[in-house]
């Protein structure tokens, strides 16, 4: 790999790689034709803002060796399309060339994508550089808005979707921008990156200046872990350091939800917890568990069954341990029949009687069985759970007093 381009960027291997071969062609094109090959007409980055698609382009810009064009919506209907037409004839002038299209989902905003007259002409103008050797770029944060005529091969024939940070790229994202500021020695960034596994560069960045900013309110000479963990929960969950509740039964309390959650899940799948806390999202939430984010999670039905079994554990541990309802336990059940309602319709595990097709209407019949079929799943999963928790009691009884003093731990604490 290239060691100077996307030198800025942290993570995101597989994409470098295909940029960098991208690169390659434009640069040696001579190399790939004499093979045969016919050079790609164009490249399409789309993906949620903050991600890094403008850093990627304007880094294969500066490694082209070819004469680039950058357009953006600044202009009015009319003048805009004008502007268009004048900049592809120059670039047609000036080959080899490359054209960047530059949040092209804002070219228009008409909501009719597949007749306004901003993409019919950049489809046009496209079509008649065909023949040429101009490179088109463009970048959209929101793909949907775009016609799929635009986005076809022929026009476009990469096509990468920028995703968020995986939950190790956002540790090296983290270190990277804590790089330069003047760090506690007890600050542990592996854990800060826990909490934002999934959010963007941008807000990582946000962050870690966030948290500088407090530390200095504070007059501190160095930012600790309280300051970075301030940031990090207000940015995911609007929630702060101060939210716990100092009730000591009703602490205790919301410690034994979290802590049942987080005992079942790393008995089930260790390390699937990347953290707890009683401090609380909103105002509809007690306290937090965050799962470890899984890219394979859709491929594995023994991960989803374990992943609904510790969802239903908060609320086994208050019931073991209190001998009541918890009353708290409202979103973590909507999601466990969410997964649940998947296995019986999506997968069929008790047949194909209960599959429907979306143009068939579910006759009352097949619904009464299905609920009783999810029902069932939903009582076994979380009879587990309390098994689980009974067998274990003294670790819950641990763990749970450990996070009430704590107010948070992280994966290798818990």
């Amino acid at each position: 790999m290239d060691k100077e381009l996307f030198k800025n960027i942290i993570g995101y291997d597989d994409i470098k790689k295909t940029l960098i071969r991208v690169v390659d062609v434009l640069n040696h094109k001579n190399k790939y034709e004499k093979l045969g090959c016919v050079i790609p007409h164009g490249l399409f980055l789309y993906g949620e803002p903050g991600l890094g698609k403008s850093t990627f382009v304007f880094d294969m810009l500066e490694s082209v060796d070819r004469k680039s064009y950058i357009i953006r919506k600044n202009k009015s209907d009319g003048d805009f399309i004008n502007y268009l037409n004048s900049i592809f004839l120059d670039a047609r002038e000036n080959q080899p060339s490359i054209i960047l299209l530059d949040d092209i989902d804002k070219f228009s905003e008409d909501d009719d994508k597949n007749n306004n007259e901003e993409y019919v002409a950049v489809q046009s103008l496209i079509d008649d550089i065909r023949n040429d050797d101009i490179f088109i770029i463009a970048t959209a944060n929101n793909k949907k808005c775009l016609p799929d005529s635009l986005l076809r091969s022929g026009r476009f024939d990469i096509k990468i979707k920028v995703d968020y940070p995986s939950e190790k790229d956002s540790y090296k994202i983290m270190k990277y921008y804590l790089r330069n500021k003047k760090l506690d020695d007890h600050v542990n960034i592996k854990n800060i990156s826990y909490i934002l596994s999934n959010f963007s560069c941008a807000d990582l960045e946000k962050v870690c200046n966030q948290a500088g900013l407090y530390a200095g309110f504070l007059n501190k000479e160095k930012i600790g872990m309280d300051e970075l963990l301030r940031a990090s929960l207000e940015l995911e969950y609007g929630t702060n350091i101060e939210s716990c509740n100092d009730d000591d039964k009703y602490a205790l309390n919301v410690s034994y939800h979290e802590a049942g959650h987080a005992l079942v899940g790393c008995i089930l799948e260790p390390k699937s917890i990347s953290f707890i806390t009683t401090m609380r999202a909103d105002s509809n939430t007690k306290g937090i568990t965050k799962f470890h984010s899984n890219e394979y999670y859709f491929d594995d039905f023994k991960y989803m069954e374990n992943r609904v079994i510790t969802l239903l554990a908060g609320k086994a541990a208050t019931d073991i341990v209190y001998n009541t309802c918890d009353v708290g336990a409202n979103s973590d059940i909507r999601r466990a029949y969410d997964i649940v309602s998947r296995f019986v319709d999506n997968y069929c595990i008790f047949g194909f009687n209960s599959w429907i097709r979306d143009s068939m209407e579910q006759s009352e019949k097949v619904k009464e069985s299905k609920d009783i079929e999810i029902n069932t799943l939903i009582t076994k999963y979380y009879n587990k759970a309390r098994e689980l928790l009974i067998e274990n009691r003294d670790r819950l009884d641990r763990l749970a007093l450990e996070l009430k003093n704590k107010k948070i731990l992280f994966q290798d604490e818990i």
